[in-house]
């Protein structure tokens, strides 16, 4: 598959399989290949929690929230929660400035696109209680939680749209998700030729 055809596949699924299980070396290879991953001033400050394990996965689900745009919905409900997560910290003894945040778009895109190829899907989540869920990992004050990737089989449908009067995503009556998209003279300011 082209890269180009793996970007529009890759979008951040809000529902799941819950019983389809993530098999850890799969998350396992994908941490593997951020090692490879640029890096600013090459520090490599980032660090990951990778968890399969159902029973944590119950302690990580209540420290997230979903979908800020979806006034009416309150997150994935039970046999829609995510198998697995991917968690992104960083380590404030290597690095402790704004470069960080771009490793971890980075790593986020990487994580997104190897999900994607491999038929899995994920959702980057920022909107955290960090202190219950540096409590659930007993985390050292240096590791700091950056954002919670959420991995599991895609139970939703996505569909992208042109961006019409708003760039909010939305559902329709029957549960479809719809991702509004700006055009590419939106996106271009100049060309040189």
């Amino acid at each position: 598959m082209f890269l180009s055809e793996l970007i529009k596949k890759s979008r951040c699924h809000r529902k799941f399989y819950q019983s389809f299980d993530i098999d850890y070396g799969i998350l396992w290879d994908i941490v593997i290949s951020l090692r490879y991953i640029s890096s600013a001033k090459n520090l490599q400050p980032l660090k990951y929690i990778i968890s399969t394990d159902r029973e944590k996965n119950r302690e990580i689900f209540p420290t997230l929230k979903w979908a800020g745009y979806l006034k009416d919905w309150d997150g994935p409900q039970e046999g829609e929660k995510p198998s697995a997560y991917i968690v992104i910290l960083k380590d404030s003894d290597i690095a402790d400035d704004a470069f960080v945040l771009t490793d971890a778009g980075i790593a986020i895109q990487t994580i997104m696109l190897s999900l994607s190829e491999l038929e899995l899907g994920g959702c980057t989540i920022a909107a955290i209680d960090k202190k219950k869920l540096s409590k659930v990992f007993s985390l050292p004050d240096n590791l700091e939680i950056l954002y919670v990737m959420a991995v599991g089989k895609p139970k939703d449908r996505i569909t992208i749209t042109e961006v019409n009067d708003s760039i909010k995503y939305f559902r329709d009556g029957y549960g479809n998700h719809y991702v509004p998209k700006r055009a590419i003279e939106d996106l271009l300011y100049r060309i040189y030729r």
